[in-house]
């Protein structure tokens, strides 16, 4: 039994089963068991014959392809007549060609010979129409076959060799290639032509030869020469190949059954320019899985199938984003089907398990489109979102967890995109110099070349280089001089010259038009043409030169013109034409006589040419033609012209010259414009421009290579580096390369002997000038100590750099002002006992200030604290480089013991426990040659206004209370003579400078006013303690300057002038209108008392309308200090207006004479910190205030950013008011809103609307139809589109198929004669004005007569007879017994009754 397929497309469907046909039987056997065959079915009419419709239909079966050696089914057919003679001759038949009239026939012809015989009126049912098709014969009748083997299924492959496909599974790919070939390489590989591809399409101009070497899949490789025209098989695969002079073709229908791989060899010298077009398959496609197993073993359940990514080279399974990386794929959605429908088995028989409603499909990935790409070239990034969702019963999706659907991969978020190079300019080589002397202008071409290497747009404008400039050449230019005056010119040439539209060339590029030709025609309406030129004027030479047109702009003037010579004379005879000879052209009664005869032939197939009619001289009397010289040549009529063929031609490209080669060796590039065009008039070389895709040949090729030889070595050299030094004499160096520039464009570096002429140098001289002066130090001195760090001093001089770079010694002067090296420097020697270093003694001297109650605190040793009673104190003692344990305490010069209340720690720390009044003194921490002292003093104690302290103890001493160092401190005792106290601006520190050593002080937490009450409390607690000037280790005589202090009161006083002394403490009223301050000192020689506010020297002070007195300290000068800090001037400042605005005092370093030196003098001192002082307090005025942009109204497209913008002042609190708007109308009022621009908008893009063949809607009118989709520009889908502006998808059309109607047919003979039967009648649907009959559903959309009726219903009287023609089966069916087959065969019936 043949194989048979699943049923397929019919001709006639089931639903034509009209009353009167029996059912359909069954299929018969396939004519045909592979290569697709024919099956019929057949129907019995049971109404006489006279059945509506057809008693037979078919399908096709056994699609599968036959084997490769089963041979071809009609020569199958044709070799079995072999056997038979033939007009008593036997012959080996063979197909004949193809016969589009009889395509069913058996036409065989005889192997070898031209006979050719219809051996069959018919083939065999499924044999194919002709080779090339799927369509095929059934019943003698060629039968339109689609490529799914299915009959009038219309299915066609694509491009891609898909049937039915949308072409998304290939690429088109088209492009030229220039092999650039050489005899030295005379081979190049210029193309690669994937395995699959289809309809490859090469064609090559030029001297070069094609060869193909195939690949398969395998491995095996073979290589073909193609040399003459024929038929090849190269790769199993058949391809045509002609050649004529200097073009070659190649085409194959595919699909490539290996890789190809297309080289060029060399042919000659000329170049080859290859274009080739064809369709590549996409490597990774999308493939049907399988169908997953049923979700239920019994009862009804559902089974769905997934995709997956496929190499449809390997046929591998890859990932998805493989696929996901093409656009024109798009992944099949699951598809679902019903599985195990049979019921479950149960114990107690069979239970019915009715199959499921609806099915619940499994979660999936949901991805969103992609993104735009980041970049348009050069490779960007791409990303989108997914998601895993899950469909419920009611069809509504909604997001889920990324578990449920880890079934399937999950698709990739990013992806790159656009690869490929970005276009960049590129720069041809220059032009002459339009002048041949003096200056003048050159010129390149510069294009935009894309990774193609194609001149196409995209290139940044700004980035262009520039295609014109300045050149001079050096040779002197003489000015030519008039050969005559205007005056002397020919008086009609010049009022010709003044009629005629006249332009000349000027120093700008300008548009130069040339005479106006003659008229095309010397009667009746022609055209004029003329040159126009784009031309500069050189100034120096006065000579003009031609440029290229885009110098000149756009404003071209007109090239063309109508043209009227008058009316034409009739000439006689010719007026309609050849046909009409009529009355020869005759001007003597002679014989002889001239005559036209005829029109030559066309002088252009297209674009209206010319035929000019053809004189001969005749013999009147015979009408014959004899010699020209017979007839009077005078005579001779004139030339008659017409035109001939007026059609436009066919679109065809249209090229320039070459330019110049931008090169002269290496590898330059030639350009030329190539321009689609249709010639519309070839007299006037009318030419119309089109668009490009109406020339269907290849584009011919805009750039090409020229001067490919290798250029001669040459030196290249590197840019000089910088030089050694700014000054004084340096050197530069650079690299130097013998390099040669190849005609591959590369270089190759050759060894120096290979360049011609002398070696460019690689260093020279640079920075030949002297340098500035400088100081610079001499020789270290020797060390200051022996142990320790101690200093070292030098000498500065003034030192020169020269051009020759020897160093010179200047006069001091020549340096004064500059900055110069550290005179003294820190040095090392040995240390304590020659083992270690000496102890370092970390003090920290601040004023420590207790302002509220603690029950312990931590300070270090080197402070002044004033701390609360009953606090209990920890003073710690930092040391380096010495043994914690021999660290010991002194107070007021006596040894501390050890008590309840005072004790040490491990760490050498003094504890004293709940402060009294008996704790206060001066602490001094001992540790070896080093020391430091600590004072504390009680807040609210009796000693507190006395400035006593306990007399518990004796007075100190005042030699043992100093800080002792060899390495710090030893120095002090001899400079008590420069004894300097600087009290700083209201602040945290206040420093004292004892020489060169500074002693830090910090308050805590004291405000504003209490710091100024306890200004010199802090320095001097009693007036028992001498001044810090007295302190001398090696006198005590009153000889040393001494500061006399008077008792400390704290007094609030409101009179206007108040008169104070050194160390009292004041509060200042509204009332205070000056303050004098008294300072009383003695000493030999009498001191000089300076007075300093914030350490400016002043020369008075007064203070007006103050709350608070704003000087607080002041520097006293007791002697000389070598450097210092001083304040100065204050910083700008830092606000206008408002509440933020805040100065600084400056700080400078000075040195005896107050005079400003290199702060690097004072950094052995501490710098003083200043404090922010407020300024420009006060209300700033109106001005306009803007808020923050909103965001763009629109997500994509063009919109609107919105702000606020009020008019506000900021006074002097640092409020911010808001203010009407006429406050700031002197300001202009920023913008509150701007367009914006967000990202493109995708759009409905529309496809081209599909054939005028829908359902009809009526006469002559039916739909058709397009796809419209949500598009972004980088081609991803979108939903968000606007549904309002939806463009329709279907739409009315007028189609001559729908005039049709109802053609009814003769009703047939009645069923019956009498008792009720009925009649029926054929219903065709035609058309109106052909009349052909249509398939019934090109009527539907009208109503359908009715096809039968009752007829003779009169009753049959009282007679027993049969009334219809079946009662024979109904008497051996044994159907009497029911009433209407009783009554209807009434006779059979009783007969059957009479029987029994």
């Amino acid at each position: 039994m043949s194989m048979m397929c699943p049923a397929s497309r019919m001709t006639r469907s089931d639903e034509d089963r009209d009353i009167g046909w029996d059912a359909w039987g069954p299929w018969s056997d396939c004519s045909r068991t592979c290569g697709g065959g024919a099956s019929y079915s057949l129907r019995r009419c049971l109404n006489g014959g006279s059945c509506d419709g057809k008693n037979i239909r078919y399908r096709t079966c056994s699609n599968m392809d036959c084997p490769a050696d089963s041979g071809d089914f009609r020569a199958q057919q044709c070799s079995a007549h072999n056997d038979i003679k033939y007009q008593g001759v036997t012959h080996e038949w063979v197909p004949a060609p193809y016969d589009p009239s009889a395509p069913c026939a058996l036409q065989c012809q005889a192997k070898g010979k031209s006979l050719t015989v219809e051996l069959a009126p018919k083939v065999l049912d499924g044999t194919r129409c002709r080779a090339d098709a799927f369509d095929m014969c059934i019943s003698g009748v060629c039968q339109e076959v689609g490529c799914d083997r299915q009959l009038a299924s219309g299915a066609r492959e694509d491009n891609c060799g898909v049937c039915a496909g949308d072409g998304s599974t290939c690429r088109l790919v088209r492009g030229q290639a220039l092999p650039h070939l050489t005899p030295e390489q005379s081979q190049k590989t210029v193309l690669e032509v994937p395995v699959g591809s289809r309809f490859l399409r090469i064609s090559a101009k030029g001297p070069d030869l094609i060869s193909i070497e195939a690949v398969s899949l395998q491995g095996r490789k073979e290589e073909t020469s193609l040399v003459s025209t024929g038929s090849y098989v190269i790769g199993n695969t058949s391809l045509d190949y002609q050649r004529v002079t200097d073009r070659q073709t190649l085409r194959t229908h595919g699909p490539l059954n290996a890789d190809y791989i297309i080289k060029m060899k060399y042919g000659g010298s000329k170049g080859t320019v290859v274009q080739f077009l064809y369709y590549q398959p996409i490597r990774y496609q999308w493939r049907e899985t399988d169908f997953f197993p049923c979700s239920v073993t019994c009862g009804g359940g559902y089974q769905m199938n997934s995709a997956e990514c496929i190499d449809i080279r390997s046929n591998q399974t890859l990932s998805e984003h493989h696929c996901n990386n093409y656009p024109e794929n798009t992944k099949p959605k699951p598809k679902l089907k019903e599985c195990n429908m049979d019921p479950c088995l149960e114990s107690d028989g069979f239970k019915e398990v009715m199959p499921y409603d609806h099915f619940q499909p499994l979660p999936r990935w949901e991805q969103g489109p992609w993104t735009q790409c980041s970049v348009s070239c050069g490779e960007g990034w791409q990303e989108r979102s997914v998601l895993c969702v899950e469909e419920d019963t009611h069809g509504q999706f909604s997001q889920v967890e990324e578990w449920k659907c880890t079934h399937s991969p999950r698709p990739v978020i990013q992806q790159i995109c656009n690869t490929f190079a970005c276009p960049q300019w590129v720069a041809m080589e220059w032009s002459q110099c339009t002048a041949t002397c003096g200056r003048g202008l050159r010129y390149r071409v510069v294009l935009c070349i894309d990774h193609r290497g194609q001149h196409i747009g995209g290139c940044e404008a700004s980035l262009k280089p520039h295609i014109k400039e300045d050149c001079l050449v050096p040779i002197a230019c003489h000015r030519p001089r008039e050969s005559l005056p205007v005056e002397a010119k020919v008086p009609w040439l010049k009022q010709a010259h003044e009629l005629e539209e006249h332009r000349t060339a000027t120093e700008e590029p300008t548009f130069v038009p040339g005479p106006w030709s003659p008229c095309s025609t010397t009667c009746g309406f022609g055209r004029q043409t003329r040159e126009v030129k784009c031309r500069v004027l050189l100034s120096f030479t006065k000579t003009e030169v031609d440029l290229p047109e885009e110098e000149c702009g756009k404003d071209r003037p007109q090239l063309e013109r109508p043209c009227n010579q008058g009316l034409c004379p009739k000439v006689p005879a010719i007026s309609s034409g050849i046909q009409d000879h009529g009355t020869p052209y005759i001007q003597t009664e002679e014989l002889y006589s001239w005559d036209y005869r005829g029109f030559t032939a066309c002088s252009a197939t297209c674009a209206a040419g010319k035929q000019t009619a053809v004189v001969r001289c005749v013999n009147r009397k015979r009408g014959e033609e004899v010699e020209d010289s017979q007839c009077d040549s005078s005579s001779r009529p004139p030339v008659m012209i017409r035109i001939c063929n007026p059609e436009p031609c066919p679109p065809r490209w249209e090229v320039t010259s070459w330019t110049g080669c931008s090169a002269s060796c290496g590898v330059g590039i030639q350009t030329r414009s190539v321009f689609c065009m249709r010639l519309l008039s070839m007299d006037q070389q009318n030419i119309l421009t089109v668009s490009e895709e109406e020339c269907r040949e290849f584009k011919p090729a805009i750039l090409q290579p020229c001067n490919q030889v290798d250029c001669p070595p040459a030196w290249e050299t590197e840019p000089w580096q910088h030089c050694s030094q700014s000054c004084g004499g340096g050197v530069q160096v650079r690299k130097v390369y013998c390099k040669q520039l190849l005609s591959t464009g590369a270089y190759k570096r050759l060894g120096d002997k290979a360049c011609w002429g002398q070696t460019p140098a690689t260093n020279r001289d640079c920075s030949n000038i002297d340098c500035l002066p400088y100081i610079a130090g001499g020789e270290w001195g020797k060390c200051s100590v022996s142990c320790g760090l101690g200093i070292q001093r030098r000498e500065l001089l003034c030192r020169q750099l020269m051009a020759t770079g020897q160093q010179v010694t200047l006069n001091r002067e020549l340096c004064s002002g500059l900055p110069s090296p550290p005179l003294k420097l820190p040095s090392k020697s040995r240390g304590y006992e020659e083992i270690k270093q000496c102890p370092h003694l970390i003090g920290v001297h601040h004023i420590y200030i207790q302002t509220h109650k603690a029950k312990r605190l931590q300070l270090t040793v080197g402070g002044h604290a004033y701390l609360l009673p009953n606090t209990s104190l920890v003073i710690k003692c930092p040391v380096r480089r010495y043994p914690k344990a021999y660290i010991h305490w002194l107070k007021d010069g006596h040894p501390l013991p050890n008590s309840k209340r005072l004790s040490m720690s491990k760490s050498g720390s003094l504890r004293i426990h709940c402060l009294g009044a008996e704790d206060i003194g001066v602490y001094k921490c001992v540790t070896g040659p080093a020391s430091d002292i600590f004072t504390l003093q009680l807040i609210g104690s009796d000693s507190r206004s006395t400035g006593r302290p306990s007399t518990t103890s004796s007075s100190p001493n005042w030699e043992d209370m100093l800080p002792t160092c060899y390495s710090h401190y030893s120095y002090l005792h001899g400079i008590w003579p420069g004894v300097s106290v600087i009290l700083l601006p209201p602040g945290n520190r206040i420093i004292y400078n004892i020489g060169t050593t500074s002693v830090h002080y910090t308050v805590v937490g004291f405000n504003y006013m209490t710091f100024c009450s306890l200004s010199l409390r802090l320095i001097f607690p009693t007036d028992t303690l001498p001044n810090w000037s007295e302190h001398s280790s090696v006198d005590r005589s009153a000889n040393k300057p001494v500061i006399h202090r008077q008792q400390q009161n704290l007094a609030v006083t409101f009179q206007k002038n108040i008169n104070v002394s050194i160390g009292h403490r004041i509060l200042l009223t509204n009332a205070t209108r000056s303050v004098t301050i008294r300072c009383t000192a003695e000493g030999f020689p009498p001191p000089k008392i300076n007075w300093a506010k914030d350490g400016a020297l002043l020369s008075y002070l007064c203070v007006q309308n103050s709350y608070i007195l704003s000087v607080l300290f002041f520097f006293f000068t007791f002697g000389f200090a070598e450097f210092g800090w001083r304040f100065g001037d204050w910083t700008t400042c830092s606000a206008s207006c408002g509440n933020r605005g805040t100065w600084l005092r400056r700080i400078h370093c000075v040195n005896l004479d107050g005079k400003d030196v290199q702060p690097t003098m004072c950094q052995h001192i501490p710098k003083p910190v200043t404090s922010p002082v407020p300024c420009n307090r006060q209300d700033c005025p109106p001005r306009w205030q803007a808020s923050e942009w909103s965001k763009c109204s629109a997500s994509c497209g063009s919109g609107w950013k919105h702000r606020g913008v009020s008019c506000q002042q900021l006074d002097a609190r640092g409020a911010v008011r808001t203010l009407t708007a006429a406050a700031c109308e002197r300001m202009s009022q920023p913008a509150d809103r701007e367009q914006c621009t967000a990202n493109n908008c995708p759009t409905w893009v529309t496809s081209p609307w599909g054939k005028c063949s829908g359902r009809c809607l009526g006469p002559t009118t039916t739909v058709q139809k397009r796809s419209v989709l949500c598009q972004h520009t980088n081609g991803s889908l979108y939903t968000d589109c606007d549904l309002k502006d939806r463009p329709v998808s279907v739409r009315n059309c007028s189609s001559d198929l729908c005039d049709v109607q109802w053609r009814p047919g003769a009703w047939r003979a009645c069923t019956v004669l009498c008792g009720g039967g009925f009649q029926s009648r054929r219903i065709d649907c035609v058309h109106r004005r052909s009349g052909r009959t249509l398939a019934d559903q090109h009527c539907a959309w009208l109503q359908r007569p009715s096809t039968w009726q009752h007829c003779n219903n009169t009753t049959c009287g009282s007679e027993c007879k049969d009334s219809t023609q079946y009662c024979s089966v109904v008497k051996r069916l044994n159907l009497c017994y029911m009433d209407l087959y009783k009554q209807r065969c009434c006779g059979s019936c009783s007969q059957d009754a009479d029987s029994t």
